[in-house]
Formats: C-alpha cells, sequence, structure tokens
C-alpha cells in the first residue's frame, strides 16, 4: 500500500464503504460514522506517514465501533448471521473480515 496518507484514506475510505454498501443501506447515519473515522484517522496518519498501511483495517473497526449501538453488529457473517466478523489483523496490511466462530476468512476488506 501506498505511504501517501490522502491516498491510503482515500482507498480506505472507499474499500470501507463498499462493504458498507454490499451489507448495510448506506443512510446518512453510516456514511457519517465513515467520514468522521477518515477525518480521525487523517489526524493520526498526518503524523506517522508510516502507519498509511493501516488505515483500512483501523477504519474498518472504528466505523463497526460507531455504528454499534444504532445499527447493530455489522458485518455479519455470511455462513452463521448470528456470527458478527471481526477485522484481522488488527493493526496491520491487507486486512480481512473473518468469522472467529467459523474459523473462516471471509473476503478481504473492500470485497464483502
Amino acid at each position: 500500500m501506498t505511504a501517501d496518507p490522502e491516498a491510503a484514506l482515500g482507498d480506505a475510505r472507499a474499500r470501507v464503504l463498499h462493504d458498507l454498501s454490499a451489507t448495510l443501506p448506506t443512510t446518512p447515519l453510516v456514511i457519517d460514522a465513515l467520514d468522521t473515522a477518515i477525518s480521525e484517522r487523517r489526524n493520526w496518519v498526518e503524523p506517522w506517514p508510516e502507519g498509511a498501511a493501516f488505515l483500512a483495517c483501523l477504519v474498518a473497526q472504528d466505523v463497526q465501533e460507531v455504528i454499534a449501538p444504532s445499527v447493530g453488529r455489522w458485518p455479519r457473517c455470511r455462513t452463521n448471521g448470528d456470527h458478527t466478523l471481526h477485522v484481522e489483523p488488527d493493526l496491520g496490511e491487507d486486512p480481512s473480515w473473518v468469522c472467529k466462530d467459523c474459523s473462516a476468512v471471509v473476503a478481504s476488506i473492500g470485497e464483502l
């Protein structure tokens, strides 16, 4: 992934937006959560451009946390809708959505 923070932020936003759009109605609340995560991560990555490679996993986790109280657990496992997908690695490059209950990698972030 590029070390350019703005390009990495745009990539992270596009990837998480794709997954949101594929699995939820993209209501103003959902888009607001995404845009807030991007704004907050911009402040995080500007002093540490090397962290740009980690933005997709962090933005996805940020959005999960913000929308949980209003939308519920997101995203849900495709195999068992009672399970919630988690981002792995927690802080790393090339993050994926993983169902820990099914012990399965479901998709890369941006490919739900």
